[in-house]
C-alpha cells in the first residue's frame, strides 16, 4: 500500500454521530445512509426520551421534492404517511398597506419569447409604460388564486411544464417517518442522554459521555439538537453572529390553535403593521417568531398587531 492510500484509509470517516433525533437529525441520518452506500459507515442517532420532536406543522420549499427523489422515497407515500399537503408558493396580503397584495409563487415566469427569457419582454413593456401585474404570468400564482392544484407536466414544452411546488406537513410524523427509512438503511438509534463530552488534545470533540454512564466515539459528530446546542453551545460554546441587523426575529413560540379554512398555498396578511409574526402551520399548533425587543415597544406604546399566516392546503381544492 502506497503513503497516500495509507494516509487516505487512516483519514476515513468510519462512524458519525448524531446528536438529536427531530426531523433535522433522522433527515440526516438518512441522507448520510444514501449517501455512502457500501462504504461501512456506521450512523448513530442519539435520541433522548426526556426531549420530544416540536410538534409544529413544517413549511418547505421545491427543493423538498429533489430531496424525496435522492432518497428514493416514494412521494405519494411520504404524502399519505405524514398528512402533508402540497403548497403552490406563499400570498402576502394587505401586507405594505391595506388592499396591497402579492405572491410569491414557486415555479417559473412566463415563456421564452423569440427564444429570449421572459424577463425581457417584462421590462421592455415596463419602459413602454405599461404595468402588466407579474403575477399574471406565474401558472402557479393563477392556480393559487384559483384555489386549484396540478402537478407539473413532465413534456418540456407544455404550459404547465414551469409549475414547482413544496409540502407542507406534520413534523412529528415526519420524524418517525424518516427514522423508520434510515433504521431500514442500517442507522442505530441510541436512547441517551448527552451529559457532556471529552476533548482531544486539539479541542476537537473525542467522545460523547451519557447520563447512565455510557459513552459514545464517532469520526464525525452532527448537532441536531436544535436550539439546546449540545455540542456547538453546551460543550464547544461555539458561539453565534450577530444577524438582528438583518433578521428582527429572535425568538420561536410553539402554541394550540384551530385553522377554520384549508386552501392551496401559505397566506399571509398583517392586521396593522409587521411587528409580531405568528405562523400558523398545518399541524394543531402555530409557531410564532417574533423580536423580543419590538414585543417589548409594542406592549409600550399599543396591543402589539401581528403578521397571521393561514396555511393553504389540498384536501378540499378541485383540480385544475
Amino acid at each position: 500500500m502506497s503513503d497516500t492510500q495509507q494516509t487516505t484509509s487512516e483519514n476515513r470517516i468510519g462512524s458519525i454521530a448524531i446528536v438529536g433525533g427531530g426531523t433535522a437529525g433522522w433527515l440526516a441520518a438518512g441522507m448520510l445512509s444514501r449517501a455512502l452506500p457500501g462504504t461501512r459507515t456506521r450512523i448513530t442517532v442519539v435520541e433522548s426520551p426526556d426531549i420530544g420532536t416540536v410538534g409544529v406543522g413544517e413549511a418547505t420549499i421545491p427543493p423538498i421534492i429533489d430531496l424525496l427523489r435522492f432518497l428514493s422515497i416514494d412521494e405519494a407515500d411520504f404524502v399519505r404517511h405524514t398528512q402533508a399537503t402540497y403548497k403552490l408558493g406563499i400570498k402576502f396580503s394587505d401586507w405594505k398597506e391595506l388592499g396591497h397584495t402579492y405572491w410569491h409563487p414557486f415555479g417559473t415566469f412566463g415563456a421564452p419569447i423569440i427564444r429570449r427569457p421572459f424577463y425581457h419582454a417584462w421590462h421592455r413593456a415596463q419602459a413602454a409604460g405599461l404595468a402588466p401585474r407579474f403575477n399574471d404570468y406565474s401558472a402557479c400564482a393563477a392556480l393559487g388564486d384559483a384555489g386549484k392544484f396540478r402537478f407539473p407536466d413532465s413534456n418540456p414544452d407544455a404550459p404547465a411544464a414551469g409549475l414547482r411546488y413544496a409540502l407542507h406537513f406534520d413534523a412529528v410524523l415526519v420524524a418517525k417517518y424518516l427514522r423508520t427509512y434510515s433504521e431500514r438503511l442500517g442507522v442505530i438509534r441510541l436512547e441517551r442522554t448527552v451529559q457532556g463530552a471529552t476533548r482531544r488534545a486539539d479541542g476537537f470533540l473525542d467522545e460523547l459521555q451519557f447520563s447512565d454512564g455510557s459513552t459514545l466515539q464517532a469520526d464525525l459528530y452532527i448537532d441536531c439538537s436544535g436550539f439546546r446546542g449540545v455540542l456547538i453551545e453546551q460543550i464547544l460554546s461555539t458561539g453565534y453572529l450577530d444577524w438582528s441587523a438583518m433578521l428582527p426575529c429572535d425568538r420561536a413560540v410553539a402554541f394550540p390553535t384551530t385553522i377554520a379554512s384549508l386552501r392551496i398555498a401559505v397566506r399571509i396578511w398583517p392586521e396593522d403593521a409587521p411587528r409580531l409574526p405568528t405562523i400558523n402551520r398545518a399541524a394543531p399548533r402555530r409557531r410564532a417568531i417574533i423580536s423580543a425587543t419590538r414585543a417589548r415597544l409594542a406592549s409600550i406604546t399599543s396591543p402589539a398587531p401581528v403578521h397571521r399566516i393561514a396555511r393553504i392546503v389540498a384536501p378540499d381544492c378541485q383540480r385544475a
